[in-house]
């Protein structure tokens, strides 16, 4: 039976639908367009109240350890830098305790760190220690931006409990609106761009892209992609050190890989397209496991480029032997730390099945499978396929190491 619904392309141009497969409207359009029903229905009727993360407990986490003292903590005091106006610094740090930040900061170094190997955790502790002693310097306005904005990262991907003292709660939602603030007020993605800024747009996006707010996080990456090229992060240049930043080459492939992926989440283009050299990375992160399951992400990411860029930039020319020689490739690369049971590892083996599956989506939408097919890829089976080569990939990895990508529960489960 048709679908009892209206396909994609007449919602979007707000027309009335056939329900058939292909529908009416889409058999007879001037050009070529692909029928699909891959839109998820809404429910009609009043919207309830939307949550915007969940709140559960990591293992080994208490959540006593960022509550512990906070009544009796010192609030971080406000600075004499001059670029930042004393409300807004009233309406940030000064109203949220030194331990809450503490707490969240080294829950970023044991957990997050492995996700996003780009911030010097002690040197940020040290920060936050200077600025609740008021020894600020120039850049006491971004530096306050980061710390709330990896803070809002944090707490949202880790899906931390809110800390409680008197009346108001503290969780990522209030770190992320005090650094939208500060950020406003210090003009720190304006005249006062530098590496910390970048970071600050980086780790807003991940918080909106937590709570589901498509539209604010796809704004940041590509304003902290925008601000690393005006920094001229993608070339192969030396920049000042900065004790806060951690792996500074590595903050431009960082990036480079969160807008792909999220692009391709969304269906959209990304802003930047030419891939980050690596040649001369490779050889100075070799002490850090962490940093080198990043780089071998950002060359998963190169291979699928060969059909998602292509995609997106030049729609409806895409061959079965596109998709099928992009998914053997894809299939074909090899975690070149398999040993090495981390987060970073599992992230790569879902990040490379479920670009699979994205390919055999990309079949079904043109109508190339077959019950037949000599290609997995365009295979009706092809998903039972990659879920059961993610399952075995994932055997000997625990709740802790899959936790702080941010992965839905239910992945947890199976395992």
């Amino acid at each position: 039976m048709p679908p009892k619904r209206a396909c994609d392309i007449c919602i979007s141009r707000k027309v009335k639908c056939s329900g058939s497969w292909p529908c009416d409207t889409c058999r007879g359009a001037a050009k070529r367009v692909r029928c699909t029903y891959l839109r998820p229905a809404h429910r009609r009727g009043p919207k309830s109240r939307r949550v915007c993360h969940r709140e559960t407990d990591l293992p080994e986490i208490q959540s006593t350890e960022i509550q512990q003292n906070v009544e009796e903590d010192t609030y971080i005091q406000n600075g004499s830098n001059d670029t930042i106006s004393s409300s807004a610094t009233a309406c940030s740090l000064h109203c949220i305790p030194k331990t809450v930040f503490a707490s969240v900061i080294r829950l970023y170094q044991q957990y997050s760190y492995s996700v996003w190997p780009v911030v010097n955790a002690e040197a940020l502790l040290r920060r936050v220690e200077d600025i609740y002693l008021e020894k600020v310097d120039s850049n006491a306005g971004n530096t306050s931006c980061l710390i709330m904005a990896l803070c809002a990262a944090t707490m949202a991907q880790l899906h931390l409990d809110p800390s409680v003292y008197g009346s108001q709660k503290v969780d990522s939602t209030l770190m992320a609106q005090a650094c939208l603030r500060m950020r406003t007020s210090c003009d720190s993605h304006g005249a006062n761009l530098d590496l910390r800024s970048v970071l600050v747009s980086f780790f807003l996006h991940v918080y909106h892209a937590k709570v589901n707010q498509r539209n604010s996080s796809m704004m940041f990456i590509q304003e902290a992609m925008t601000g690393a090229r005006i920094l001229r992060l993608n070339e192969d240049i030396l920049h000042e050190e900065d004790e806060v930043i951690s792996n500074q080459a590595l903050v431009f492939p960082l990036l480079w890989v969160s807008e792909r992926g999220y692009s391709l989440h969304l269906g959209l283009s990304p802003s930047y397209i030419d891939p980050p050299v690596l040649i001369h990375l490779e050889g100075d992160m070799n002490a850090d496991v962490h940093a080198q399951g990043l780089l071998e992400l950002v060359k998963l990411f190169i291979a699928f480029d060969q059909i998602s860029v292509r995609r997106n930039s030049r729609p409806g020319i895409i061959m079965a032997t596109h998709l099928t020689n992009t998914e053997v490739k894809v299939a074909s690369l090899c975690f070149s730390m398999a040993n090495h049971v981390s987060t970073r590892t599992a992230d790569y083996h879902i990040t490379r099945e479920w670009m699979r599956t994205i390919l055999w989506q990309e079949a079904l939408n043109m109508n190339l499978l077959s019950s037949s097919a000599c290609e997995p890829v365009l295979a009706f089976g092809f998903p039972a396929q990659v879920g059961r080569a993610l399952l075995q990939a994932l055997r000997g990895f625990s709740e802790t190491d899959l936790l702080p990508l941010g992965r839905d529960q239910a992945i947890i489960e199976v395992l």
